[in-house]
């Protein structure tokens, strides 16, 4: 499984897994 964590200038993180090509946007801190 391969991860990639890309920050935006919005202070968010946006996780793209590379395997399944899902895209989570998520606010830094917060968690589901």
């Amino acid at each position: 499984m391969v991860r990639v964590l890309l920050l935006i200038n919005n202070n968010e993180v946006l996780r793209v897994d590379t395997r399944s090509g899902e895209y989570v946007s998520r606010a830094i801190g917060s968690r589901p």
